[in-house]
């Protein structure tokens, strides 16, 4: 096993394009794997978003005549899983409201808890409301509000990381296609030109080599019969 890592590390020394591509690699997998244990931690499938909307920006509606601003469009938010049954009044959470669309997420605050026996869907159930829409959500009355099933998690903390946010969504949306969800076309291109750049800069730009010796030619010749003379002596000298 150990002569396989050798090698391996040994040719990564001499390819450059293969040392980058597994450097990148290692990045992947530990992101990965940073992330997957934030998750377990954190007990939800979505422990950071970043906000989207102004929904939940009072400062946004100019009706309410409020300067305040929960949460801020491009905020990044901590959310924790929570039982639906501990969950009361005022508490900011988040959920799906369209089962068909379990990607699509909305942050809105609790304002009516109701139990499983008074429920439709016989589990704890949450109405909510945008802090900055001054009205319950669509869904509440006709639908009978959001099952603790629909619920992702809690609202804990905003990470306060100013721009960071805000150049998530800008690439996201240069990305994807925010009606679909589906990657645009532009996105893929430039994934594939950095990636054709990667190779392209390994053939214009290749591992430089090592610099060559200034010794000269007669020098180099001379050094060999001696050491070789000196390996011969030492063996004659050591002998019993």
């Amino acid at each position: 096993m150990s002569s396989y890592i050798r090698q391996f590390r040994s040719y990564l020394r001499k390819n450059e394009t293969a040392r980058g591509l597994f450097l990148v690699g290692v990045v992947i997998l530990g992101a990965i794997a940073v992330w997957g244990g934030i998750r377990l931690a954190l007990s939800t499938e979505y422990p950071i978003l970043v906000v989207s909307s102004g929904s939940m920006c009072q400062r946004l509606n100019p009706t309410l005549h409020n300067s305040a601003c929960t949460l801020e469009i491009g905020a990044l938010i901590v959310i924790r899983g929570e039982d639906p049954a501990t969950i009361t009044n005022g508490t900011i959470i988040i959920f799906r409201p369209y089962p068909s669309t379990p990607d699509y997420l909305v942050v809105h605050r609790v304002i009516n808890v109701y139990q499983p026996s008074t429920s439709v869907y016989n589990q704890y159930t949450f109405w909510t409301e945008g802090d900055a829409n001054g009205v319950m959500d669509g869904w509440d009355q006709p639908n009978g509000g959001i099952p603790g099933s629909q619920v992702v998690g809690v609202y804990q903390a905003t990470i306060p990381i100013p721009y960071l946010g805000a150049a998530i969504l800008d690439i996201r949306s240069f990305m994807y296609d925010d009606a679909t969800g589906q990657p645009k076309t532009q996105g893929i291109l430039v994934i594939v030109a950095l990636i054709v750049a990667l190779f392209a800069f390994e053939v214009a730009e290749p591992g430089k080599k090592r610099p060559s010796s200034n010794v000269p030619e007669e020098t180099k010749t001379s050094v060999a019969p001696t050491n070789l003379l000196a390996r011969v002596r030492e063996r004659r000298l050591t002998r019993p």
